[in-house]
């Protein structure tokens, strides 16, 4: 029989994120869990699944996965390259749910530059609005640079008017994303990009 009241690390654990996605959620007043005498947080099962239902994962298919002892895939290196903190929060969130993403950030194209070289991403989210060097021009030089033609880039953008749509073909982006967006087609996309 399954616990129905389970503790911050459990709970963290039924829906296969990290603690800390957990914490921030709470914080956010996303999830309202009870507080014991003694201030520790107690998170009711059924609230974390009608939780994990509304945004679009599958906690059963989260435990299944754990409970095979297969090997595990490599997982896809992901550069969530954006000066917007609660994205960049977002994104980290949403890759810790799906679970076979390592992420990296950063919040501007000249230090992302200097993380592509020397990690090699699977993936690159890039927003086009940033400090220092934009999307833009971060897209131009990675394309014409050999040693990068293989990394897949997503521009992530509010403003996906048809000027900016155009302008991003020209860059040769392999995709774009439309904010906002919610976690399941966000993970999604980034699949569908990794498999193209």
């Amino acid at each position: 029989m399954s616990k129905e009241i389970l503790t911050t690390n459990e709970a963290a654990d039924l829906l296969g994120i990290a603690r800390t996605s957990l914490i921030n959620w709470v914080e956010r007043g996303e999830l309202t869990p009870a507080t014991t005498p003694g201030g520790h947080r107690r998170f009711r099962r059924s609230d974390l699944m009608e939780f994990a239902d509304k945004r679009g994962f599958d906690v059963n298919e989260i435990q299944d996965k754990k409970t095979k002892l297969v090997k595990e895939p490599e997982r896809a290196k992901v550069l969530v390259v954006d000066d917007d903190d609660d994205f960049r929060q977002f994104a980290q969130d949403c890759l810790s749910i799906a679970g076979d993403f390592e992420v990296k950030e950063s919040t501007n194209g000249i230090d992302a530059a200097l993380i592509v070289g020397s990690w090699r991403p699977s993936i690159v989210l890039l927003d086009l609005r940033m400090p220092k060097m934009n999307g833009f021009e971060f897209c131009r030089q990675m394309r014409s640079n050999a040693d990068f033609k293989d990394v897949k880039i997503i521009i992530m953008t509010a403003y996906a008017d048809e000027q900016t749509k155009k302008e991003i073909e020209e860059v040769e982006a392999d995709d774009l994303i439309s904010k906002p967006i919610g976690i399941k087609a966000f993970v999604e996309k980034l699949r569908e990009v990794l498999g193209s």
